[in-house]
């Protein structure tokens, strides 16, 4: 017995089924192989069934419904296009008019009930309007299309008033419209695209359309009777004028207000409302009106660019409104890459590449403002008492409505003239606003703050003064007793009344500690008045070898001076220094590397012409210091970590940095960890700038 190979699989079909409906459904005895299969076929079903209907449906439209034309009577003011077009879209760029022609013959123009946004796309979009003037309705009708920014709007109107659709390309004129024609050369002098029809009565007339387009394309259609445009015209160009004299103001009011007060957020606010200012302008054809004549490039380019500088603009905003640098250093980092790549994709713009650049910067300002929203939120928050946080999070929020449902237009989620024509304008206007009123909060804050820090700086300056004042009195009057503890001392020592040896080493030990203590007295007063510049230096004319001996004689016969290794180069040259003060310098770091080197190793001090200056060297064979410790040279009471263990107050070189600046000098180091250090003081010659009893209170 043999089977059929065409109908044994239906007949083993037919027969699994009938066994199924026999048991009852019972699937634990079915094979689960076959389930499995049965199982995908049937979720492949359910996922391929929508779109199949939607195809058959839209093949039945496009074949069987025809599009109703729009019906203009004695009554009508105006009325959208919405409903009575069809359209369809040539991906390949390829389709002329005669071809689109024999495709609405066949029935492939796609009836549409709204209009909706393509987005960035170099497709091109072809569409039929429909139109009818009933009896006694007037004849003349103004078409509108928008938006401005659209490059090329092709209209192609039937030269016949005969009724149906001329097949043949001849019987049809071409209009050409779009921001790529010359203002003065449009039909009518209006922002939007406008041109005057004569309709014949009772008969429809069908009109075709060819969109090519690097801005975004988003096309609405609206027919008006001339006397109801002039007033539409009115309201509009009110509103426009409203719109942009209002940023206007906003614009030359803050940044006069930021340069004052050199806010970086709010001059970067001021920024921002500029871009706006600029992208409306041209993008809703204002400029086009302004400057007639202006090429279709630039057009594009104005729109294009005056958005990305927008959204870079608002990027530095929020990072000064949110302090990101110190908050968020890593978000900061994002920002300002981010801000610098769409500075870089500023020449995509005025090309195709406008379609991928534009959807990429959307998104990231899309997520900017997301980021902002939670981080106003959240400032908000945590700072209960202060109102501005409450306003950037309004303007937040009404950004983030107004971006998304401009987006949802654009891109055809939404219909094109769904509630309002552009509601990111209407939204941007309002964020602006609320914005500018959280700045000024800001602002009235911030002036506040400083007005309190700077009395708390007055009211702490005058305290220190006080203080140093008390200081300086009360370290002078140290003086006094020291000098008569020394007095007593030595006159002990002269009465010879005390004759044992270790009575006189104790009497020696407190006249020692007691000139110790005076020399501190003397220096800590020196290192205040440097500090405050109360000190004049007196410089007079002395030559190189002079000053040197002088600052060194006073290690002669002693065993620091086996220590010493002294080159100078030229004696003879001449410098304008105070010599008491500058000696005070040079000894300090003498000092200090004789006291922090070993013992058995030697000290250099060179001093010679540098050739822009005198350079004085003293270099020392001890322990070194880190980097870290070399940066911090020069601070006061700062000592070294190798000086541990060494007698020292940190005010040594405090006192010889604060000296050769004053002198018009410089104090460098140069040391390494475990090899010494090198103190480098370059001074002036004496032609050069010579120092003043004025310059120490500009250090």
């Amino acid at each position: 017995m043999t089977k059929d190979p065409n109908h044994g699989g239906e007949r083993r079909s037919g027969e699994a089924r009938l066994w199924t409906r026999q048991n009852g459904g019972n699937r634990r005895n079915a094979d689960p192989a076959s389930l499995s299969v049965g199982l995908r076929r049937m979720a492949g079903l359910i996922v391929l069934l929508p779109a199949i209907l939607l195809w058959f449906a839209g093949v039945a439209v496009a074949a069987s419904v025809p599009v109703e034309p729009l019906r203009l009577g004695p009554s009508t003011a105006n009325a959208t296009l919405a409903g009575h077009f069809a359209r369809l879209i040539d991906p390949d760029r390829k389709l002329d008019l005669a071809a689109i022609l024999q495709a609405d013959a066949d029935g492939r123009m796609e009836p549409r009930e709204d209009f909706r946004g393509a987005g960035q796309t170099r497709d091109i979009h072809w569409y039929r309007f429909d139109l009818m003037r009933e009896p006694g309705a007037p004849a003349d009708w103004l078409l509108e299309m928008g938006e401005a920014y659209i490059d090329h709007l092709d209209l192609f109107i039937p030269k016949s008033t005969a009724a149906g659709r001329p097949q043949d390309p001849a019987a049809y004129r071409l209009v050409r419209l779009g921001d790529f024609v010359p203002f003065s050369q449009r039909p009518m002098k209006t922002r939007l695209h406008v041109l005057p029809l004569t309709l014949p009565e009772g008969k429809p007339v069908s009109l075709y359309l060819r969109i090519d387009s690097i801005s975004a394309i988003r096309l609405s259609a609206r027919m008006w009777a001339p006397a109801a445009y002039v007033g539409h015209q009115t309201t509009d160009l009110l509103f426009q004028g409203l719109f942009l004299g209002v940023l206007g103001i906003l614009v030359l009011g803050y940044v006069a207000l930021g340069l004052l007060l050199r806010d970086g957020a709010l001059l970067a606010y001021t920024g921002y409302v500029a871009t706006v200012f600029c992208y409306y302008l041209f993008a809703n054809g204002i400029a086009a009106a302004l400057l007639p004549d202006l090429p279709g490039w630039f057009m594009n380019m104005m729109v294009g660019s005056t958005g990305f500088l927008g959204f870079a603009a608002a990027l530095t905003m929020w990072v000064h409104i949110l302090d990101l640098r110190t908050r968020a250093p890593w978000l900061h980092r994002c920002y300002q890459g981010l801000a610098l790549l769409v500075l870089l994709m500023l020449p995509s713009t005025v090309s195709p590449l406008y379609a991928l650049t534009n959807p990429v910067v959307t998104v990231s300002a899309l997520i900017v403002v997301v980021i902002a929203l939670v981080l106003t939120a959240r400032m908000a928050w945590l700072n209960p008492g202060d109102l501005s946080p409450r306003f950037y999070l309004a303007s937040t929020l009404v950004s983030l409505a107004g971006l998304t449902m401009a987006q949802l237009i654009l891109r055809g989620v939404l219909p094109a003239d769904f509630l309002i024509a552009d509601p990111y304008q209407v939204a941007s206007m309002l964020a602006v606003l609320v914005l500018g009123v959280g700045l000024a909060l800001r602002i009235g804050r911030l002036q506040s703050e400083r007005l309190r820090a700077r009395e708390e700086s007055a009211f702490a300056t005058k305290r220190a003064e006080e203080q140093r004042s008390f200081v300086a009195m009360l370290s002078h009057e140290f003086r006094t007793p020291l000098a008569s503890i020394d007095s007593a001392v030595q006159m002990i020592e002269l009465s010879g009344a005390v004759e044992s040896s270790s009575v006189l080493t104790r009497l020696q030990r407190i006249r020692s500690t007691t000139h110790k203590m005076a020399e501190l007295v003397d220096l800590f007063l020196s290192a205040d008045a440097l500090d405050q510049g109360a000190l004049a230096l007196k410089p007079e004319p002395v030559e190189l070898g002079q000053l040197m001996d002088e600052v060194l004689g006073g290690l002669a016969g002693t065993e620091a001076e086996e220590r010493l290794e002294l080159s100078i180069e030229a004696p003879g040259l001449p410098l304008f220094v105070d010599p008491p003060f500058l000696g005070v310098a040079i000894g300090n770091l003498v000092q200090n590397a004789l006291r922090y080197s070993p013992p058995d190793t030697p000290v250099r001090v060179t001093a010679g012409d540098g050739g822009d200056g005198i350079v004085i060297r003293v270099a020392d064979q001890g322990s070194g210091m880190s980097q870290e410790e070399v940066e911090r040279i020069g601070s006061i009471y700062f000592r070294a970590s190798s000086s541990r263990g060494t007698k020292g107050s940190g005010l040594g070189l405090y006192m010889t940095q604060k000296i050769v600046a004053a002198h018009g000098g410089t104090l460098s180091v140069q040391s390494v960890r475990d090899e010494g250090s090198v103190f480098t003081i370059r001074l002036p010659v004496a032609g050069g700038q010579a120092p003043s009893a004025g310059r120490l209170a500009a250090q």
